[in-house]
């Protein structure tokens, strides 16, 4: 039997523990998967002093790379443009060297609002792929293999049962990866 690709989630979400009802139910449902290492970038570097060479073994140890995160003014948290910008460093992620080529490339986001306001007539103008082009940009570049995005509208006012609904989706988005 085929064993599972090892799954990377780099959760980037300032107040997980305390604040995050959806991201972190979505952390909750796959972190004793076998395959699936949670690492929580807030949690480790709240000073934004990433540790880039833990982060590059981290990176280099999986087959897939998940950024989960809250969609903070249309985009990521800080935290997260800070990592991209000294982990994936010259002659590591780019350069005459690419040891990410080929690894996939995914993103979990989770958005207050719906699809209502997310497209050309809503409020926001953009769908959330098109605000997650900058994401599909940096995986290109570095060439891995860009996978569609794992989306939870609503979380301002999402209920319990469309929260397990979302829960299960994302295990099941999770597994697909994997294969």
């Amino acid at each position: 039997m085929k064993e599972n690709k090892k799954v990377l989630i780099n959760v980037v979400h300032p107040k997980l523990g305390s604040e995050s009802r959806v991201n972190r139910a979505l952390i909750d449902t796959v972190k004793s998967e076998a395959n699936v290492t949670i690492n929580n970038l807030y949690e480790k570097y709240p000073d934004f002093r990433i540790d880039v060479e833990k982060e590059q073994k981290l990176l280099l140890e999986n087959d897939i790379v998940i950024f989960q995160f809250p969609m903070y003014w249309l985009s990521s948290p800080s935290l997260l443009k800070e990592w991209f910008d000294v982990v994936l460093s010259y002659n590591f992620a780019f350069g005459e060297e690419y040891k990410l080529e080929n690894k996939i490339f995914a993103v979990a986001t989770t958005a207050g609002s719906g699809l209502k306001q997310y497209n050309q007539n809503g409020s926001n103008k953009f769908t959330v792929e098109e605000f997650l082009n900058t994401h599909e940009a940096i995986a290109n570049y570095v060439k891995m293999d860009y996978r569609k995005p794992f989306i939870v509208y609503e979380t301002f006012i999402i209920t319990d049962e469309q929260l397990q609904n979302s829960v299960k989706e994302y295990k099941t988005y999770i597994e697909e990866l994997s294969k």
